[in-house]
């Protein structure tokens, strides 16, 4: 999306992958001809002359160069989570306050206008008091990435990939499908139920949930993966509400819904396309159809880059990106522990 914007040029890529970084060099090379490409980030950053960075690495990668490019004094676009963990959701909001960069959190539903319009309703008291916020999202979420013909370790550099993880010989489904590996992602937390999340927080315009609870595990695939294929989260909010997601990857019959359920109303919202608001207790009375053009990233980035030249604070702001990916972390230490993750403001820090 960013090559499609007139005035924006992309004039350096980086990628550990060659097929990967050769396909972006190609691509920005039709607009600039010059464009150069680098295997090494902090390189990257050493030699050329940039205004920001759009970081769309593995999770587990987003924090370092995040941080290296604020160092730089860059501002940043990077995709969601901000982070994969609370003590680096932390370390990125501070450093983002102390230098004052733009930093936009890619979670670009909050760029479309019918997101915006349930914003609108719920603040106004449309639907009353929110009281209850419903996330499921059934089907297939393995993000199974076919291995390119003639895949080998020579064209990756591993080492990168796996920075200061645990040190694995080379596996080209944890560098393909790294989604699937506590080592590099949050699971379904961190990658589906963030967007529904993150939305949901604007929406309401909350504050960070004192607790999450979850529950999960691999119940059905068998690909190798360490990411549970199915969770059950629950977050409480001192606004007296709760957010509930559930994610199930074995069997898609039933889709995706998301539901706001107010003391005088409700929002539907089908496959993040399709939303309803039913003003009243009753979902027959009164139902609004509201229309969408879909889901598009190319607002988002409008976004950023204008912010970057008012200074002004982008839609997704490095607050929104903290609370979302600590909120995920929260989930996946919860699931994992067996306890309750409780976030205490007093410290700035998760308990477990």
């Amino acid at each position: 999306s960013t090559l499609t914007l007139a005035d924006v040029d992309v004039v350096a890529v980086c990628d550990i992958y060659d097929g990967a970084r050769e396909a972006a060099l190609a691509k920005c090379k039709k607009k600039v001809a010059d464009a150069r490409a680098y295997v090494v980030f902090d390189e990257m950053l050493a030699k050329e002359k940039l205004d920001a960075v759009v970081i769309a690495t593995p999770d587990h990668l987003h924090a370092p160069a995040i941080l290296a490019a604020l160092e730089c004094g860059h501002d940043v676009y990077t995709e969601k989570p901000m982070t994969l963990t609370w003590q680096e959701a932390v370390a990125v909001r501070e450093r983002v306050q102390a230098t004052g960069a733009v930093l936009q959190v890619g979670t670009q539903l909050r760029s479309m206008p019918m997101y915006q319009k349930a914003r609108e309703v719920v603040q106004s008291g449309g639907i009353g008091k929110l009281v209850m916020v419903q996330v499921n999202r059934h089907g297939w979420g393995g993000h199974s990435r076919p291995t390119p013909q003639g895949f080998n370790q020579s064209q990756v550099r591993w080492d990168l990939f796996l920075r200061d993880t645990k040190q694995y010989p080379f596996d080209p489904q944890r560098y393909l499908n790294w989604r699937r590996y506590v080592e590099y992602s949050n699971g379904a937390a961190g990658d589906l139920m963030l967007h529904h999340l993150d939305i949901s927080h604007f929406i309401a315009d909350c504050t960070m949930p004192p607790r999450v609870m979850s529950v999960g595990d691999i119940y059905s695939a068998t690909d190798g993966r360490t990411c549970p294929d199915n969770i059950g989260v629950l977050l409480e909010y001192n606004e007296k509400f709760h957010f509930n997601f559930a994610a199930s990857f074995v069997n898609g019959h039933f889709g995706l819904v998301e539901r706001y359920l107010g003391s005088e109303g409700s929002i539907e919202v089908r496959d993040m396309s399709d939303m309803t608001i039913y003003r009243g207790r009753r979902n027959d009375e009164k139902a609004e159809k509201v229309p969408t053009s879909g889901i598009l990233n190319e607002p988002h980035l409008k976004d950023f880059f204008a912010c970057m030249r008012t200074r002004k604070t982008p839609i997704a702001p490095v607050d929104a990106g903290w609370m979302g990916a600590t909120c995920c972390h929260m989930s996946v230490l919860s699931e994992q522990s067996g306890q309750s993750a409780k976030w205490d403001a007093a410290t700035n820090s998760v308990k477990v």
